[in-house]
């Protein structure tokens, strides 16, 4: 019988939970990145 720890499915497994956290943080950080750096341009006098 298979290990569930990366089942993905009615109950969701702690592996496969673990990585879909991990890549909506990531997801949300590039956006905070790229939001954080527009409003520093925007702000840097010239």
């Amino acid at each position: 019988m298979m290990t569930p720890f990366l089942y993905i499915g009615p109950g969701l497994g702690v592996g496969a939970g673990i990585l879909i956290v991990l890549v909506l943080l990531l997801i949300v950080a590039s956006f905070g990145y790229l939001l954080w750096y527009r409003i520093k341009r925007a702000t840097r006098k010239k």
